[in-house]
């Protein structure tokens, strides 16, 4: 039973863990290309483009390299107006402005005219309306950033996995709807691997997502791999046999750190990062509610109004550490609701999910789950968000439509928290039977963007020996909140979905609809919502 705990306690820990060449011809959605990337690398003045704060009127603009100006135009072949860029935490930055509402946008980043591609953009619609075309898309990745994980071998942990995951969703994005536009890219942490550094963020997610994120604002918050290594020693806590053979065994630990301060950031075991954590310094989030809401005063939580879609990012794994700071977060939370109140539709994304059987997270043990679920989940109720949407479990896991729960999954019943229909049973909310806008919303998981892991049940005679690395709980992926999916027929335990995908929400005036899309393009599960 010691050996079970401290394996229960350490994977807790270290769990969270293309065609054409030349100048591209950007249309109103993205292209998946596998030369888009090297083309803009080939170019000195400019690699790792990428758009932040996209409002009706403006937007920022950041690379890095030589190029210091943005040339724009409503025409690909008329770029006449020129915004100066400065350098800003180790990245070029272009503040866009006085852009029209929902219109198209054409640009190219260098200082000769001709040296680079030119790319496109969309500008929001006014807040509170809805585009011309109907509907707004945000494609949710959660820990994707697993390109840059190695063995200790130096192989690869999850070779091209990421880069499946992409494919699959232009699959369905390009050839399913018929290349819809891609409005944002939300990211629900742990999108660079294993420690969140510079290098990392530029092998695990400008390298790979390079057409989307050129075109498309980019929305993040924190996951736990953003916070660096932690050595442990596991002989200190067991006696496992190997320890018996080595002498000690010291495992490097994704996201270990317990501070709140984002300055102790750490890559490694020499000592904090001088120059900060690199997910502040890659990103520039609005924190003086110049996007709508409420002004946060910190990048680490805020949101930002997308037309008539309110998109809140909390910080579940720095400012979820202590009840001073959650409690900051909190007041801030219910200012931005209250200040956002006629949106249609709210969506709030961070790390930790509040419900949770994940193959290595517990949604009953670990208590930044614990405290996120009661803490915000009566709040989200109060001032009605729609959706939330996680990561840090390694699969795919959505709630009922659901409120008032905000114990122990023990406690949890579907006559008491669940939306039913004329039977007593809980609606799946499928798109021909949409739930119905009220005080409830769906909790959903979404970590399976670079990794999904399998049911791998360990025997009992693994723990006795101390061989329960990678083995699966009896109880994962059966939180009781979850949606049943027996219609699949492989790669699920009842409540949840074990494979590699992604989620993609649609938001109309009426209607909000959800998709977790598969590697292959398939869409294995949806739920919508109507006004």
């Amino acid at each position: 039973m010691k050996k079970f705990i401290i394996f229960t306690i350490l994977m807790i820990l270290a769990g969270c863990d293309q065609k054409n060449s030349g100048q591209q011809q950007v249309t109103n959605g993205q292209t998946l290309s596998s030369s888009a990337s090297a083309l803009m690398n080939k170019n000195p003045e400019i690699e790792r483009l990428f758009l932040q704060q996209l409002s009706a009127s403006g937007v920022i603009i950041k690379w890095r390299g030589a190029a210091d100006k943005v040339r724009l135009g409503k025409e690909s072949t008329k770029l006449d107006a020129v915004f100066p860029a400065r350098m800003e935490d180790g990245h070029q930055i272009a503040y866009v402005s006085g852009l029209e509402a929902d219109t198209d946008y054409y640009y190219s980043v260098g200082n000769t005219i001709g040296t680079t591609q030119t790319y496109h953009f969309r500008t929001a619609p006014e807040t509170g309306s809805s585009p011309e075309d109907g509907s707004l898309r945000f494609w949710l990745l959660g820990d994707s950033g697993t390109a840059t994980e190695f063995e200790r071998d130096g192989k690869p942990s999850h070779p091209g996995e990421a880069k499946a995951v992409l494919e699959g969703f232009m699959k369905y994005n390009n050839g399913v709807v018929g290349d819809q536009h891609i409005d944002g890219l939300l990211l629900l942490g742990d999108n660079a691997y294993p420690a969140g550094t510079d290098a990392e963020w530029q092998g695990a997610f400008f390298d790979i997502y390079p057409e989307i994120i050129s075109s498309a604002v980019v929305l993040p918050t924190i996951g736990n791999h953003e916070m660096g290594m932690a050595p442990i020693n596991i002989c200190l806590f067991t006696d496992m046999l190997a320890c018996d053979l080595t002498g000690e065994i010291v495992y490097p630990l994704g996201g270990a750190s317990m501070s709140s301060d984002p300055s102790s950031y750490d890559s490694d075991d020499d000592g904090p990062d001088s120059e900060g954590l690199p997910y502040l310094n890659i990103f520039t989030l609005p924190t003086r509610g110049e996007l709508g809401g409420a002004a946060s005063g910190t990048e680490q939580y805020y949101s930002s109004d997308f037309g008539n879609v309110h998109i809140i990012s909390l910080d579940s794994q720095l400012s979820n550490f202590d009840d001073d700071l959650r409690g900051a977060m909190k007041d801030w939370l219910v200012a931005d609701l209250q200040a956002s109140a006629e949106q249609d539709w709210k969506i709030v994304i961070f790390h930790h999910p509040p419900y949770s059987k994940g193959e290595n997270h517990d949604s009953d043990l670990e208590q930044r789950e614990i405290d996120m679920r009661t803490t915000f989940a009566p709040l989200f109720e109060e001032y009605g968000v729609d959706v939330v949407y996680s990561g840090h479990s390694h699969s795919y896991e959505r709630s009922w439509y659901l409120s008032g729960h905000y114990g122990l999954s023990n406690s949890f019943t579907i006559e008491e928290h669940v939306a039913t229909d004329s039977d007593g049973n809980p609606s799946f909310g499928s798109p021909d039977t949409p739930y119905s806008k009220d005080n409830r919303l769906v909790y959903t998981v979404a970590g399976s963007s670079g990794k999904f892991n399998k049911w791998h049940p360990c025997e009992p005679e693994q723990f006795i020996k101390g061989q329960a690395f990678g083995c699966t709980k009896d109880d994962w992926l059966l939180h009781p909140a979850h949606r049943t999916f027996e219609a699949l027929a492989e790669d699920y335990r009842r409540h949840g979905i074990a494979r590699l995908g992604s989620v993609v929400i649609d938001a109309t005036a009426t209607r909000l609809t959800s998709r977790f899309i598969d590697d292959k393009g398939t869409v294995l599960d949806t739920f919508a919502i109507r006004k």
